[in-house]
C-alpha cells in the first residue's frame, strides 16, 4: 500500500473525488501539471495493479518467472499511466482508466519481452553458449541445432535452450535479411505492419494512433502518406508502388520515423 504524503490525504478527505481519473478537468491539469500528475499517479496505482494482475499475470509469479522485483513493475506501470496521460486525446470521448490500461500493460510487456534474454543461467548453459558462438565465429556460420550437438558432444535439447538465452534483443532499426554481399536496405520497422493483427483490440490501436500523431506533424506530405499506407497494412513495395517512389525511399522514410519515435519515447523516461 503506497503511502500517501499530508497533503495528499488533506485533499482526499476533503474531497475522495480530487484526484479521480474519469474527471476531465483533472486530465487536463495532469497534462500540464506534472506534480498533479505525480499525485495522480500515486493516487490512482490500484489501476496499476488491476492491469497487472488481469493482463500479466500475478507479480509473484512474474519475479519468479522474469527475475524482476515487484517494485520495478510498479515503476513500469507508472511509467505506462505518465505515457498514457500524454497521449490521451480528450476529444475522442474514451475512458481514460480502459485507455491508460492499454499503455501500462504494453510498457511493462515490452520490458519483461525485451529484458527476456537477461536470465540467470547456470555456469555450464554459460559456458555452452560460449562455445555456440565460438563455433559461428569459425564457421562463419551458425549451424543447425542438431549439427550443433554432434559438434559439440552435447545433448540436442541443452543446444536449442542454449540458443533460446543467448538469442539477443531485436531493435527497431535493426537490418534484416543482410550480408556482405547484399548491404541491407529494411530494418524491423519496415516489417511491423506486415497485414497481420498487430494490434489487440480497438484501445491498442487508438494509443498506436496517439503517439503516431505526434510524429506525423514533423513529417513532409508524402512522408506522412507512406507512413499511412505501413499503418494500413501495405508492405514495402506496395508502397513504393502507390507513392511513386523507390524501395530504398521508403525505408528511409520508416527509419526516420523509427529514429523520431525512441527520441520522442526518451523524452518520457
Amino acid at each position: 500500500m503506497v503511502k500517501f504524503s499530508e497533503q495528499i490525504h488533506s485533499k482526499l478527505k476533503e474531497n475522495k473525488k480530487y484526484y479521480s481519473m474519469d474527471d476531465i478537468h483533472n486530465i487536463e491539469r495532469c497534462q500540464s501539471d506534472e506534480q498533479f500528475l505525480g499525485e495522480c499517479i500515486l493516487v490512482n496505482e490500484n489501476l496499476i495493479w488491476h492491469s497487472v494482475h488481469k493482463y500479466i499475470g500475478k507479480p509473484e509469479m512474474l519475479t519468479k518467472i522474469h527475475c524482476v522485483e515487484k517494485d520495478d513493475i510498479l515503476q513500469l506501470g507508472r511509467m505506462g499511466f505518465f505515457k498514457a496521460v500524454k497521449a490521451f486525446d480528450i476529444s475522442r470521448g474514451v475512458k481514460f482508466s480502459s485507455f491508460a490500461v492499454t499503455a501500462i500493460v504494453r510498457e511493462i510487456r515490452c520490458f519483461l519481452r525485451d529484458s527476456a534474454n537477461i536470465i540467470r543461467p547456470t555456469r555450464t548453459a554459460t559456458d555452452l553458449i560460449y562455445r555456440i558462438n565460438r563455433l559461428e565465429h569459425d564457421m562463419g556460420y551458425l549451424p543447425a541445432p542438431h549439427e550443433i550437438a554432434v559438434l559439440l558432444d552435447e545433448e540436442e535439447e541443452k543446444v536449442n535452450k542454449a540458443l533460446q538465452v543467448g538469442k539477443g534483443v531485436k531493435y527497431l532499426d535493426e537490418p534484416v535479411g543482410s550480408d556482405d554481399q547484399h548491404p541491407q536496405s529494411v530494418t524491423l520497422i519496415d516489417t511491423i505492419y506486415s497485414g497481420e493483427n498487430i494490434e489487440e483490440n480497438v484501445l491498442d490501436k487508438m494509443y498506436v494512433d496517439a503517439v503516431l500523431d505526434s510524429v506525423k506533424r514533423k513529417l513532409s506530405e508524402q512522408e506522412a502518406a507512406v507512413l499511412k499506407h505501413r499503418v494500413d497494412g501495405f508492405n514495402q513495395t506496395q508502397t513504393a508502388d502507390m507513392e511513386d517512389i523507390s524501395q530504398m525511399r521508403v525505408s528511409r522514410i520508416m527509419r526516420k520515423v523509427a529514429k523520431m519515435l525512441n527520441q520522442s519515447n526518451k523524452k518520457y523516461i
